[in-house]
């Protein structure tokens, strides 16, 4: 497989970029590229020590004013449009159709030290400024969320995994969404102490019914709604993960694949990437020493008719030489790996077919120290 790198944007505004998502906002039939940030912790050093400048007065005003949080560039020509005026959002976000208007609303929340979580309208014409409103503001730190019927009620909620306040929970649209912040009425919780990564709203035993996917476990709603959640855990040990879900052995059941994508960053241990075949959830390692895999994506990248899965490495300053692989699935639960590119990090890159040609892209970004927004067009 060959594919080609392209710069879409060596100098974003917002210094830490967290989320990266598409979605065809102008109805031209090509995907368009979102971006939501986390601002840049801008420090100099100063007689020996090092300074924060977002915390001198006037300063960290300054910066705050100069970045944008929120933007989105336009396929095809990748031009950059500010979306919103925004706060920082961490690393997880969403697409969604709020107001049932048939346009794609953005939900993200806010990192470490912050309680926000918003959704952002759509107006008529993408480029113009979309509206914030707040969902709620009582969990902190909203590192994956999902919009979809995780209830079972034929209508789709939002689902958020707080990993500070260690608690999983979901919001109905309310009648008027509109309104901030929605009615605590409408909150429920599937899980609490539980600090995880990575989330997926998906039908995954086939029983008609939708399961939650959120770090390496699957929760089921209960039939009687005053009881518990119940969680069945299908990879002890994963943590920090990310999740995708695809029938990867051609059986005609789904399986779940994780990748580590924070290890070895966050406690030394090497970052792995396996599939798990229910029902026994038996894992199958593909790899087992990478560095923060933080993107997956599972599709046909060759034009096989099998799910390949790709991962990429981050850099965060430590990485020199960050890796992008895809293994090629050759049948029958058997893969094979292969480099596809290295040198360049990145961080929740997407599988997407850009060009309009049937075969799958990727678009990411960095994380930090640096930040920049790029492409590998599928040349195969």
């Amino acid at each position: 497989m060959h594919f080609r790198h392209e710069r879409v944007d060596s100098n974003p505004p917002s210094g830490r970029l967290g989320s990266c998502s598409t979605s065809d906002l102008t109805g031209n039939g090509l995907p368009d590229v979102i971006i939501g940030g986390l601002g840049d912790p801008v420090n100099i050093s100063f007689m020996g020590r090092s300074v924060a400048l977002r915390t001198r007065m006037g300063i960290g005003s300054l910066i705050k004013w100069l970045e944008t949080n929120l933007f989105w560039y336009e396929n095809p020509g990748w031009k950059r449009h500010d979306m919103s005026d925004s706060p920082p959002l961490d690393v997880s976000a969403t697409l969604g159709d709020v107001t049932d208007n048939r346009r794609q609303d953005f939900i993200s929340g806010q990192g470490l030290d912050h309680q926000d979580l918003y959704w952002f309208e759509q107006p008529e014409d993408p480029r113009q400024s979309w509206t914030r409103r707040l969902i709620t503001d009582a969990f902190e730190k909203y590192h994956d969320v999902a919009f979809g019927d995780v209830d079972n009620d034929g209508k789709p909620e939002v689902v958020g995994l707080s990993q500070e306040s260690e608690v999983i929970f979901y919001y109905k649209i309310p009648d008027n969404p509109l309104g901030s912040p929605w009615p605590e009425s409408g909150r429920h919780i599937i899980a609490e102490e539980i600090d995880v990564e990575g989330v997926k709203i998906v039908d995954i035993d086939g029983d008609g019914e939708q399961e939650l996917l959120a770090g390496p476990n699957v929760f089921t709603q209960p039939d009687d709604p005053a009881e518990p959640w119940e969680r069945e855990c299908i990879a002890p040990g994963w943590e920090w993960t990310r999740i995708a879900v695809a029938d990867v052995d051609e059986d005609g059941a789904l399986e779940v694949v994780l990748a580590e994508g924070d290890r070895p960053y966050a406690d030394g241990q090497p970052g792995r990437v396996a599939w798990f075949d229910p029902p026994d959830w038996t894992p199958h390692p593909l790899d087992t020493d990478l560095f923060c895999p933080h993107s997956l994506q599972v599709t046909d990248f060759t034009g096989s008719g099998t799910m390949d899965i790709y991962v990429a490495e981050m850099g965060l300053g430590i990485n020199k030489d960050p890796e992008h692989f895809v293994f090629r699935n050759l049948g029958g639960g058997e893969f094979e790996r292969e480099l596809i590119f290295s040198g360049i990090p990145t961080h929740e890159a997407k599988a997407v077919d850009l060009t309009n040609n049937g075969r799958p892209d990727l678009v990411g970004k960095s994380y930090t120290p640096d930040h920049h927004v790029d492409i590998w067009y599928n040349e195969r």
